[in-house]
């Protein structure tokens, strides 16, 4: 083996040997922050302020011109003597059309009858004792379907002031926990919105559970009540 050659192969073993240096990182992370998480509820019945009488009116024939002309007839006719009481808002809704059939026995091919022109009508009133009389002048007038929906006009201005004492409400459990265990209640971190329900059905066993909600009225709600509960989720930080 000739000098340079061995000479070669020692300074290869020797930075196998030794191999080549690694680049090391070191980073620093921050602290944990110290934080207490907090959800606050409210819950309150609003008793209903408007009702809205949805009216469908249909008129059949076997002509779709017909039952158009028939079924304006009808909604002018009732949206003149409904317009005579100043208790009352209406809405007219657009016509829509749709074919009936013919009855077949098994086996036989449907044709069509007829087409059915049908339009929705919303009856506004604060006054629940005008329902009653919508619906009467709407039987004689190709009445099909009755919906009544019962609602609050303050629900959204109810909703701002519910969502206001949620929050205060997680302020001072926040408070409460952070004293009772020497702690600085710090900053906020996050508040986020929860759940949030209205509309829900009201059963008879629900007086006899315990509601849910931080701050609800102690009482059964009034007949027909609109319950709305809102819970709001903060997060403090915990002074050092």
């Amino acid at each position: 083996m000739n000098k340079h050659l061995a000479a070669s192969l020692c300074f290869a073993a020797f930075l196998t040997a030794c191999g080549v240096p690694e680049t090391t990182y070191v980073s620093a992370s921050p602290a944990a922050t110290r934080s207490v998480s907090v959800r606050g509820s409210a819950q309150l019945e609003l008793a209903p302020d408007e009702s809205c009488v949805e009216l469908t009116l249909t008129a059949r024939r076997e002509a779709i011109d017909v039952s158009h002309a028939e079924l304006t007839r009808q909604v002018d006719a009732l949206l003149e003597v409904l317009g005579e009481d100043d208790a009352i808002r209406t809405e007219r809704g657009a016509i829509r059309y749709a074919p009936f059939y013919t009855n077949v026995r098994s086996g036989e091919t449907r044709r069509i009858a007829g087409h059915v022109a049908s339009a929705q009508i919303n009856v506004r009133t604060k006054d629940f004792e005008r329902i009653p009389v919508v619906v009467a002048h709407a039987a004689s007038r190709g009445l099909e379907r009755v919906d009544v929906v019962f609602y609050s006009t303050e629900l959204v201005e109810r909703k701002a002031a519910l969502r206001r004492q949620a929050l205060e409400v997680a302020r001072d459990k926040a408070r409460e926990m952070a004293d009772t265990l020497d702690a600085t209640l710090g900053h906020v971190v996050s508040i986020s919105e929860g759940h949030t329900a209205t509309n829900v059905p009201t059963v008879t066993m629900n007086m006899l559970v315990p509601s849910p909600a931080d701050a609800a009225v102690g009482q059964p709600a009034p007949p027909g009540a609109i319950p709305l509960s809102i819970s709001m989720d903060v997060v403090y930080a915990l002074a050092e």
